[in-house]
């Protein structure tokens, strides 16, 4: 019975922090003097103003016959310690989205390249060649080196061989997650001695379907590319 009349709860808000405790207990973690407490002589029975032990101002008010509730508003200096932690957490959070986000085989890479390229060459035909641009175009020759060239580079990528560079790889890894990033990568491109070695392909992994919310989240695709009529 003593230990549980000595435990505390305790919750850490935006602007304050909120404990809940037996008047014992809350004495014994130096959250509050050993009075005035809501009651007591000369205080109002179920709220009372105080300050805490290092002379903080706190509010105390009374949970339940035997258990106070004390609200203690953050100082300067806590507010800046939060928020400095906060936006550590936030970072961390968005350089494990951002390396979440990188493909997870050669089929899905080379599937969201080949959307991407046939994305943007889309656009840049409409320019060169359809005359979106004031009329302006390439000469009938050149627009059609130009179609040949477009549908040599997909081919590239669709059928071309992919690696990895590792040390790309970690270059664009945010500094702050590297190293746990690799440490749960393991050791599965060590066993390579090259720099760039061939990406793995996973012969379980089935070829990846990309939809317009992923490919215009990468990409900027629209729902459709403008090349879909070629």
């Amino acid at each position: 019975m003593a230990a549980r009349s000595l435990a505390i709860k305790t919750e850490d808000y935006l602007l304050h922090r909120y404990v809940r405790g037996t008047r014992e207990a809350l004495i014994h973690h130096g959250i509050t003097r050993e009075g005035p407490f809501p009651g007591d002589p000369g205080e109002r029975k179920t709220v009372c103003d105080t300050t805490d032990p290092q002379g903080r101002p706190i509010f105390i008010r009374r949970a339940s016959k035997t258990t106070f509730s004390v609200f203690r508003d953050w100082t300067a200096e806590e507010k800046a310690a939060m928020g400095a932690r906060l936006a550590r957490e936030q970072a961390v959070e968005r350089a494990h989205a951002l390396v979440n986000s990188w493909p997870k085989s050669v089929a899905s890479f080379r599937a969201l390249e080949v959307n991407c390229a046939d994305y943007y060459l889309g656009l840049l035909e409409g320019r060169l060649i359809d005359g979106e641009n004031g009329g302006y175009r390439l000469s009938d020759d050149a627009a059609s080196r130009f179609v040949g060239l477009v549908d040599e580079l997909i081919a590239l990528i669709k059928t071309e061989t992919i690696v990895m560079d590792q040390a790309l790889r970690d270059k664009y890894t945010p500094s702050r997650i590297l190293k746990s990033v690799k440490a749960a990568e393991g050791s599965a491109l060590a066993q390579y001695g090259d720099n760039v070695i061939p990406f793995p392909l996973d012969p379980y992994r089935p070829p990846l379907c990309l939809d317009s919310a992923a490919l215009s989240s990468q990409c900027g695709n629209p729902t459709s590319s403008p090349r879909s009529d070629r």
